[in-house]
């Protein structure tokens, strides 16, 4: 049977082969929307002109107020003088007027065609919901840290997942992209570290867990971060690392509406390493053979003719393209009657890679369909169905790989010659652009497809029953061919097939009550709820060296094999919240959940995670003085207190497994061995105890809101492995051990005004969080092998272990002196180290610092918004302002691991006897670099950065030209991803890199232009 991943078509074909698909699919696009808008028109009555302007109760226009139509999406703003005009379904259509610091209003159209609204002044948004677990809570009602994200501020940014988009938007949430290769992941934090083990936030969409990067961005309606043990606990033992609540949109009674959203976009690295030039380049090699003992490599005849004739390569620059497009389509049909609504949606995203190849990238393909429907008086039901598909192909080796000889290669040699064959210089078997156009493909195709039935019943007034119903089907099929070059020593042909099918069920039932009486607010929920899954994994390959048929086929015994795993989990639950509310005025919460989790032994697996929380909202009470009301209209105070844990070990680590092996010879046998793991029966739950206060505070008449935050979580009974003696002779059984402590706090502040017909927002926030090891019963670990940390009682984890890099040997004589590593004598020019306990030899186990950690401390984002006329403008600003990258190998070393090369830009301010003040030490090769080396200070960068994350310029026509062709809304926009950053890190490495030998697919930055149009 041939394989298809063998084949593989050259760049031209298949850019013909793209541009036929894409043009195909557009046509089919643009026949759904003439049609469904047809469909639309003729389901519609025919529009109805209004006109008005809108004042407040002194008389004075109020600029910049939205008018919407109820149950609809036409909308417009208003002028400088307060007048706006707007085309109704119908002439019994209902206005939304609303602006900041004013009551939100229902003006019934009546059959007028002028309207005269004035605005009330109102001291908060009474009527402002926010998501919460299992439901919603009017914001003023609120006791926990939540943090709902603007969804607006993030349309038209040209981004392949919603994770992109998040950065910097909220405070405590800490989003690190790394890089920008098609099909990565940003990670996810939110407020810090709290454990050793996994701190990955738990994510729910629609009410179950689900993968916040299959989500289409504009399917989502709210953003909700639960942050604290107020607001999380409801969601019990995997709640210690935050829960972020993600609803999609549902449909609205009134019109059908069809909206089309397009961005096309065009991505080019954000930095890459500076090499320097090819002569540059021959006299560093000679001087560092020189500085070595050695003789030179290069005559100046030479060095002169790569100045006048080259080559002069950066083979970096020649594994990227100069630039990739991406593309995105988003459709959406909704509306509704009095009974139904419905939203269905479809989306595509085609992101192509910057390495240069056969056609790699990411496509993407998203159906939702969220339908409810009101069946009776006391019934409603809802059905929510989504589908993701994600096809990511790539190369067939690894990225790492390419990379690191990219970089390595020093600039004398091309990476092709002058008959356009792949070169292989001498010392390398290899050439990273022949890996990546003739080394084969690995293409992954992972489907997500998630279906949720729910419904609700109301029993007696302020009494409902919901119950719900959810399912996940997860399908990733990947396949590899790995082929062999021929003339290089990549020699192994590999061909992997591998399989995943992961399959969840989640159902709850909840009874909610509601019940006012006088100034007393009470509503409580009491619900069951049960999860449980399977992971079935398999995979199969076979390899042969110097081959190019089709391995696959035939008879082998060789080199071959195939793996199976599977693994169950279950979850039952029980829980409660219950709230009281006085005059709006005492706010108190209660929750409590008990989990029993499948990963523990019976009689371990119940665990109660209960939380208490109080709000006081001192700006309603009497006696709060009306001269400060004029001022600060809304100050609220709150904190909280809670247990929430954490169960994210492999299952059944509390059982013990068998291993088989090859083990003794008797009698010219081999016979096999059987042994058990050793394990500790008695896991239990992680549990962390969060403390928070906070307040939310209301000036200019609430135009402008601030909030604040104070935390300290403690994380105990960590599961981890505690070294035991060696004459256990059974490894080290996971324990319930350690103890961790983190505190920090947050900031976010928002203002919106008007300066005459231009209305401005403006948004910030800042937050902190440092954790440290409290207890690990007197041990510590040093992990990492070019990279080493500790995790040490007393500092924050995976901490930076390293000599202390305390300036460059000037002399002979400061040489004497010393301090010298062990075994090693260095030279002038060289790096000198601390000496931590005086006895004149550095040595790793008496003499190494705790030296900061990679996670970022400090973060920060910065959003301004305008509009005037239809012109909109925003800038978004996000930074980080402590964190710590060490950097090692060819990322930052010249002729690291007595290789040609790398040589960078920064190298050529290195030590010499007439440069003392150098950034870098002197130049060597070979077994002369080992004290340079060595792991220390002086290679942790400062990664501390400001990045414009995103600017974007629009500009939305005007309602009375677009109605002529059957239009509500047409917005065209450009848009930067990534613009600028501003950074200390040197190299060309982006400050947002892993640490380690910067072999990492650059982040992009993405030039778009977009366009939105609404029917």
């Amino acid at each position: 049977m041939k394989n298809k991943l063998s084949i593989i078509k050259s760049r031209g074909q298949t850019s013909s082969f793209f541009a036929q698909k894409h043009t195909i699919f557009l046509r089919y696009l643009f026949c759904v929307i003439l049609g469904l808008q047809a469909f639309s028109i003729a389901a519609q009555d025919v529009d109805t002109p209004v006109e008005g302007v809108i004042v407040n109760a002194s008389g004075a226009a109020v600029s910049g107020a939205s008018v919407k139509e109820l149950g609809a999406t036409n909308s417009t703003l208003t002028d400088s003088e307060g007048r706006f005009a707007l085309n109704v379904s119908s002439s019994d259509a209902t206005l939304t007027v609303s602006y900041i610091g004013y009551q939100t209003q229902e003006i019934a159209v009546a059959g007028r065609a002028s309207v005269r609204i004035v605005l009330l002044s109102r001291s908060e948004e009474l009527d402002e919901v926010v998501v919460v677990g299992y439901g919603t809570q009017r914001k003023i009602n609120v006791t926990g840290a939540i943090s709902s994200v603007n969804m607006e501020e993030l349309e038209g940014r040209p981004v392949v997942n919603v994770v992109e988009a998040l950065q910097g938007t909220t405070p405590g949430l800490t989003i690190q992209q790394s890089n920008s290769q098609p099909g990565s992941r940003p990670s996810i934090n939110i407020r810090g570290i709290n454990t050793l083990n996994n701190n990955d936030p738990m994510v729910i969409i629609d009410g179950i867990q689900g993968d916040i990067q299959n989500v289409n961005m504009a399917d989502i309606e709210n953003i909700s971060v639960l942050k604290d043990a107020a607001s999380a606990a409801i969601y019990g033992s995997r709640a210690s690392n935050g829960v972020i609540l993600i609803t999609t949109k549902r449909g609205s009674k009134g019109l059908t509406r069809l909206s089309y959203d397009y961005i096309h976009a065009a991505q080019t690295p954000t930095f890459l390493p500076k090499i320097v030039d090819s002569w540059v380049y021959a006299e560093l090699r000679n001087e560092a053979l020189v500085n070595s003992g050695r003789p030179t490599q290069f005559s100046s005849g030479q060095i002169r003719n790569f100045r006048e004739n080259g080559p002069n390569a950066n083979w970096m620059k020649e594994i990227y393209r100069n630039s990739a497009p991406q593309q995105s389509h988003n459709l959406s049909l909704s509306g509704g009657n009095d009974k139904t609504t419905y939203l269905i949606s479809g989306a595509y995203t085609d992101q192509e890679s910057m390495f240069k190849g056969p056609d790699y990238g990411l496509e993407r393909f998203n159906f939702r369909t969220n339908v409810e429907t009101q069946v009776s008086d006391r019934l409603k039901v809802g059905l929510l169905a989504a589908y993701a598909r994600n096809t990511v192909k790539d190369h067939a080796y690894w990225t790492d790989w390419i990379i690191e000889q990219a970089t390595r290669m020093p600039s004398i040699y091309p990476i092709r010659n002058e008959n356009g064959d792949y070169t292989y210089p001498g010392g390398s078997n290899s050439n990273s652009l022949a890996r990546l156009e003739q080394g084969g493909l690995r293409r992954s195709a992972n489907d997500d497809l998630s279906g949720i039935l729910n419904a609700e019943f109301k029993i007696l007034d302020g009494l409902k029953l919901r119950g719900m119903v959810g399912a996940q089907l997860y399908n990733n099929r990947l396949k590899e061919n790995r082929k062999s070059i021929p003339g290089s020593g990549d020699l192994e042909n590999r061909m992997t097939n591998s399989s995943q099918r992961i399959e969840n069920i989640t159902t709850n039932l909840v009874l909610a009550y509601d019940k006012s009486w006088g100034e007393h607010m009470f509503n409580s929920i009491v619900g069951y709820s049960y999860e449980g899954g399977t992971d079935n994994r398999f995979e199969t390959f076979r390899l042969v060296d110097e081959s190019n048929r089709d391995i696959m086929g035939g008879a082998q015994t060789a080199n071959t094999g195939n793996e199976e795993w599977q693994h169950e989990w279950s979850i039952y639950s029980a829980f409660l919240r219950m709230n009281y509310n006085f005059a709006d005025r005492y706010l108190f919460e209660f929750n409590l959940r008990d989990d029993i989790s499948s990963k523990f032994r019976k009689g371990n697996r119940s665990a109660w995670f209960p939380s208490l929380s109080a709000g006081w909202r001192l700006s309603e009470e009497n006696f709060y003085p009306e001269g400060l009301k004029n001022i600060m209209p809304s100050a609220k105070i709150r904190s909280s207190w809670g247990l929430v844990g954490n169960n994210r070990i492999d299952d059944y680590s509390y059982q013990a497994t068998v291993n088989v092996t090859q083990g003794y010879n008797f009698g010219n046998t081999i016979y096999p061995v059987a042994s058990f793991d050793a394990v500790n029966p008695d896991l239990r739950w992680e549990t962390t105890q969060m403390f928070n206060v906070g307040a939310d505070l209301g000036f200019l008449n609430n135009a402008l809101t601030l909030t604040g935050e104070y935390y300290v979580n403690d994380t105990y009974d960590i599961l981890i492995e505690i070294p035991v003696p060696g004459m256990f002779g059974g490894g080290t059984p996971i324990q319930n051990a350690g103890k961790v402590q983190n505190k920090g706090w947050e900031f976010a502040a928002r203002y919106q005004f008007n300066t005459g017909a231009v209305n401005h927002t403006i948004s910030a926030n800042v937050s902190d969080s440092k954790n440290k090891v409290i207890d690990l019963k007197g041990t510590q670990w040093i992990n990492g092998s070019d990279v080493n940390t500790v995790v040490r009682e007393g500092y924050p984890i995976e901490s930076y272990y390293a000599y202390r890099w305390d300036g460059f040997f000037q002399s002979d004589s400061e040489v004497a002196q010393g301090p010298h590593l062990d075994g090693i004598t260095p030279k002038q020019g060289d790096l000198r180290y601390l000496d931590k306990n005086g006895d004149g030899i550095v040595r790793e186990d008496d003499d190494r610092f705790v030296l900061g950690n990679r996670f970022p401390r400090m973060l920060y984002g910065f959003n301004y918004g305008a509009g005037w006329k239809g012109v909109d403008f925003s800038m978004f600003w996000q930074g980080v302002g402590q964190r710590k990258v060490w950097l090692r190998g060819e990322s930052v070393e010249a002729f690291h691991n007595n290789n040609e090369g790398p040589v960078f830009d920064f190298h050529v301010d290195r030590w010499t006897p007439t440069n003392p003040d150098a950034g870098y030490p002197r130049l060597t090769v070979g077994a002369e670099s080992a004290n340079n080396a060595a792991k220390s200070s002086f290679w942790i960068e400062n990664a501390a950065y400001l990045r414009l994350k995103n600017i974007q310029l629009g500009y939305t026509f005007p309602h009375k030209w677009t109605e002529r062709i059957s239009l509500n809304r047409l917005r065209v926009y450009t848009s930067v991803q990534n613009a600028l950053t501003l950074t200390d890190m040197k190299g060309g490495w982006d400050p947002e890199t892993s640490d380690g030998g910067g072999r990492i697919y650059p982040v992009n930055r993405t030039y778009s232009v977009g366009l939105n149009l609404n029917f």
